[in-house]
């Protein structure tokens, strides 16, 4: 099972740290240990450079651009999102400034997943913890040269 981290970041921090997303998986990577000595603070940094993650939209969003696929499954209770098509498997939970996804199978609906997420909203940060790997699923960089 491969396990995603997603943070939609605050359009100030998403252009200021788009080229440098080591700085915002640091912060992170500190978040994710509570045992730190100063866990309080870097959860304050972390509210403050994160988005409330708006579910309802999230999932409306999700639903309708499932929707035309074909022999696509969605399930959705709550904050949670699952998407089946031929053995492959994502869910997606939804919380206050995080997603989580978690993905089994082929690449194929948790590539889906992502590349529509990264169409709502261009400015989420994803995160692997299982291999280190981390990213801006839409670069701020690419943007930049596109239209600056």
């Amino acid at each position: 099972m491969r396990t995603y981290e997603l943070y939609s970041i605050k359009e100030p921090f998403w252009t200021h740290y788009g080229a440098r997303p080591e700085m915002i998986a640091g912060l992170l990577k500190e978040y994710k240990y509570k045992e730190h000595v100063y866990y309080k603070e870097i959860e304050k940094q972390v509210r403050y450079i994160t988005n409330l993650v708006p579910v309802l939209e999230v999932r409306e969003y999700l639903r309708d651009g499932f929707a035309g696929l074909p022999r696509f499954r969605v399930f959705m209770r709550g904050s949670l999102l699952v998407c089946q098509q031929n053995g492959s498997e994502a869910a997606l939970c939804m919380n206050d400034h995080l997603m989580i996804l978690h993905a089994n199978g082929p690449y194929k609906i948790e590539h889906l997943v992502l590349k529509l997420l990264a169409t709502y909203d261009s400015r989420y940060f994803i995160t692997n913890s299982e291999n280190g790997h981390y990213n801006w699923l839409k670069s701020p960089v690419e943007d930049q040269r596109k239209f600056g």
